[in-house]
Order: structure tokens, then C-alpha cells, then sequence
């Protein structure tokens, strides 16, 4: 704290400052007003602050020459496009907004992005390509897998007479055979684990049952039967049918055929269930088993001897049958 002693000093310092400019004000005769100016500047000067300018920081990365509108111009390589035309070809129901939102998102490590106006100019310029790639995706055959490794195990309804009736199906993934179509009284798992027991007796054991998340397959009894029987059991997610899509494709064909019959008997279903079972193992070829029957790639043989026509349902099943 500055005391009465210490300011002493500076107030006769003032004080002979003052005498001293106005006696040169007196004596110089300067103007009022240039005067007041040279007195502002002084004290300005007497008052300034020294300071030191930091260093500015030493650059490291080299400075980029390329104009910014020949960057944001610059074009796209050939497989952002492609990309473009995978996403609407698997996403055909997502606007130009959503799939560049996808594609940001895939894609931005390998340092590329793209805007919504993006997508729309391409996919207007590619609309046919988009066509021709999901045609390419639905027509794509599956991935080949063992024969009887995998089952795959669902239910399904039928209406005859205004009754529902229940339907069991088993399909080998490896070979696409139709192992098991029975009509069932209830949907109880004791039910279902008679018709698997009855199926592994006939073509063996598979390593792994892939079923829906349904209460009748994910069951206690039913878990605990396959783990006895060292069988691994595989749930699909939920609201997800293409994790199982060979038996539901094989419930869509079974259905489409089964519509086109004129008459019906509840009393005889499970004779025509036996039939078209037959029909779909030995005499439908398929196309993604290179044009043969599920039959011959389950017992490994090719067709041998002249072939007969045979039809059934009301010719609602007719095929060649080549007899061994």
C-alpha cells in the first residue's frame, strides 16, 4: 500500500510538470488547441504498456494449393457409384436421403461422402442398373451347404372346409428334400419332438435344427430332447423369415399347388400331404440344384432308365419320373 511519504515525491514531480508546460505555453505562444494535442500524445506515450507479439506456430502440414471449388468439384470414383446402386438395389423402398445417410456412414474412413442431390442425379442416371442388380440378387443362388448337416423345421395352416389345419414341414438345407410334411393335432412340443424322433429314424442324424422363436420349438422339452440327442438348436430372430428361407419357399410352393385344387376331403389329407411330398423329392427339378431333384442329391445318384409321365392333384402335379 502506497503511503503519505511514497506520493510525496510524485505530486512535486507533477507539480513542476505543470509550471513547466505552461511556461512554455506563455513563452512558445502556442495555440490552445495544438497544445492540448501535443499534451494527449505525450501522456498516451507515457502510459503505453510494453508487450511482446507471441510467436506465431510453426506450420507442420503442408499448405494445400488446390482451389476449394476444384475440391468440392472433383469427381467421384467409379465405385461410390457402384456402391450408390447396391444400397437402392437392397434398400428399393429408401429415399436419396437415407441411402447417402447409409452410405456416410459405411464409407467415411475411406474418406469420401456424398450429398442427397448426389444420389438423386445417379440413381435418376442409373435407374436401369439399379434394375439389373436386383434382378442379379434375386436370381442368386445360395450358398451351398452339407447335405442332411442342417434342418430346418416350421409350421403352417390350412383351410379345408372352413377348419384349420395344422401342418408340420422338415427340409434338408443341403439337398432342399422335403423330409417330413405331417398333419399335426396340436401344436404341443410332444407333438412335434414324435414327428423328429420318426424323421432322424429314416434319414439320420443332423447336426443342427433351425426353427423360428415360436413357444412350441423353444420349449424345455424340446431343448432339452435335441441336447440329449446331440442336435444343436438354432432360432432365428424375430420377424426375420429369410434366416429360414428354404422351408418358407417350400411352404409358398406347397401352397400355391395346394390352391389349385378343386376338391379337398379332410378325411384324406395326410395321403395327399404324402403325395406331393413324393412329388417335390422325386420328380420337381430345381433350378438352383442345376436341374435335379432334391432325391438325387440326398442319395447322390443320377437319373437312369426311360421316363414315364405321372400326375396327380387333379394334374395339378404332373412331371417325368425316371425310375432307377
Amino acid at each position: 500500500m502506497p503511503t503519505l511519504f511514497n506520493l510525496i515525491p510524485i505530486m512535486t514531480a507533477i507539480k513542476y510538470a505543470h509550471l513547466t508546460i505552461f511556461k512554455i505555453k506563455k513563452y512558445m505562444k502556442i495555440k490552445s488547441w495544438l497544445f492540448n494535442l501535443i499534451f494527449c500524445l505525450v501522456s498516451s506515450l507515457l502510459k503505453a504498456k510494453k508487450f511482446s507479439r507471441k510467436p506465431k506456430d510453426k506450420i507442420t502440414e503442408p499448405i494445400s494449393l488446390t482451389p476449394i471449388s476444384q475440391v468440392r468439384n472433383r469427381k467421384k470414383p467409379k465405385w461410390v457409384v457402384d456402391k450408390i446402386i447396391f444400397l437402392k438395389a437392397i434398400m428399393p423402398d429408401n429415399g436419396c436421403g437415407s441411402i447417402a445417410n447409409t452410405f456416410n456412414r459405411l464409407y467415411s474412413a475411406k474418406g469420401e461422402s456424398v450429398s442427397k442431390t448426389f444420389v438423386y442425379e445417379k440413381l435418376k442416371t442409373y435407374a436401369y442398373q439399379v434394375k439389373c442388380k436386383r434382378q442379379d440378387i434375386k436370381s442368386r443362388q445360395p450358398k451351398a451347404s452339407a447335405i442332411n448337416t442342417t434342418w430346418g423345421i416350421d409350421l403352417t395352416t390350412l383351410n379345408i372346409n372352413g377348419k384349420q389345419k395344422l401342418i408340420l414341414e422338415i427340409i434338408d438345407h443341403g439337398s432342399c428334400a422335403l423330409l417330413c410334411l405331417k398333419e399335426l393335432k396340436s401344436k404341443h412340443s410332444i407333438e412335434i419332438l414324435r414327428e423328429i424322433i420318426q424323421t432322424i429314424k429314416l434319414y439320420g442324424f443332423p447336426k443342427k435344427v433351425r426353427t423360428d422363436n415360436e413357444t412350441c420349438f423353444t420349449s424345455k422339452l424340446i431343448k432339452l430332447a435335441l441336447k440329449l440327442l446331440l442336435i444343436k438348436c438354432q432360432t432365428t430372430d424375430i420377424a426375420c423369415l429369410w434366416q429360414n428361407g428354404r422351408i418358407e419357399r417350400c411352404f409358398g410352393t406347397f401352397k400355391q399347388k395346394w390352391r389349385q385344387i378343386s376338391s379337398i376331403s379332410a378325411k384324406h389329407i395326410q395321403v395327399d400331404l404324402d403325395i406331393y411330398q413324393t412329388w417335390y423329392n422325386v420328380i420337381r427339378p430345381h433350378s438352383n440344384l442345376d436341374g435335379r431333384t432334391p432325391a438325387e442329391i440326398f442319395t447322390e445318384t443320377k437319373p437312369n432308365g426311360k421316363a414315364k409321365l405321372v400326375s396327380a392333384w387333379d394334374d395339378v402335379l404332373v412331371g417325368y419320373y425316371f425310375p432307377d
